[in-house]
């Protein structure tokens, strides 16, 4: 979970589930505290999220340089499908995206500006 879309898309799957949705939230989080840094909103939000999560993995024991690929490639492969909102710079999202093509992983890419179109590879 990070700050951002990760916690925005989060909020859409408990909205969906609340609604009767059969969708589970599971949160990959590349180590325990990691959100110790941020503000206060941010944290709250995060500890709301996953304190209704259905599961939550900690990739690493504790920070490393590779701890955030490490939980991207986690994702990668435990999902039938990336959902990436990226707007083609360098960055964990296109190494994520990388990792999921060489994969076969299929990804969906969302629109970042109100004429873009969603792109499925």
């Amino acid at each position: 979970m990070a700050r951002g879309v990760d916690l925005w898309a989060a909020e859409i799957v408990l909205a969906l589930r609340d609604k009767g949705a059969a969708i589970w939230l599971i949160c990959a989080s590349p180590y325990q505290g990691f959100e110790g840094r941020w503000s206060w909103e941010w944290r709250e939000q995060y500890r709301r999220v996953m304190n209704r999560a259905d599961l939550i993995r900690f990739i690493c024991p504790g920070y490393s340089r590779d701890c955030f690929q490490r939980r991207n490639e986690w994702m990668v492969d435990h999902s039938a499908r990336v959902i990436a909102a990226y707007n083609g710079g360098p960055g964990g999202t296109r190494n994520t995206v990388e990792y999921a093509m060489r994969h076969s992983v299929p990804v969906v890419y969302v629109p970042l500006g109100p004429n873009s179109d969603i792109l499925i590879k």
